[in-house]
């Protein structure tokens, strides 16, 4: 089963809040629904302007080898593994063009290690 909501972060160890993606706007109302039916908690969602999302399966060698992207956010999953987000799939095909080949195999998804 592939996971419908991640949480991402940042690489800067200063920026702490987390990033929520996910495939649907309806899954992030679902997040803000529970948060304030079982905790109390009031959310406030900012979204980031990212339409796609791929995990780098050459890990963080792959991502410096390929250096800055344009129109890309470098960020980290809980399992501290590279995923790139893109504002398009425009700029994911650019990014491809130019870096592909340093970046290698990327995956829309990613399971949890050892599964």
């Amino acid at each position: 089963v592939v996971p419908c909501l991640q949480v991402l972060y940042s690489q800067d160890e200063y920026i702490t809040d987390p990033i929520l993606a996910a495939v649907g706007q309806l899954q992030f109302e679902v997040v803000q629904y529970r948060m304030k039916d079982e905790y109390g908690v009031d959310t406030t969602l900012e979204p980031l302007g990212f339409s796609m999302a791929r995990w780098v399966i050459g890990s963080w060698p792959a991502v410096e080898a390929a250096g800055r992207m344009f129109n890309t956010q470098i960020v980290k999953d809980r399992y501290g593994r590279p995923v790139l987000l893109f504002r398009n799939e425009f700029a994911f095909k650019q990014v491809m063009a130019e870096e592909g080949d340093k970046l290698g195999d990327l995956s829309p998804y990613a399971l949890p290690p050892g599964s």
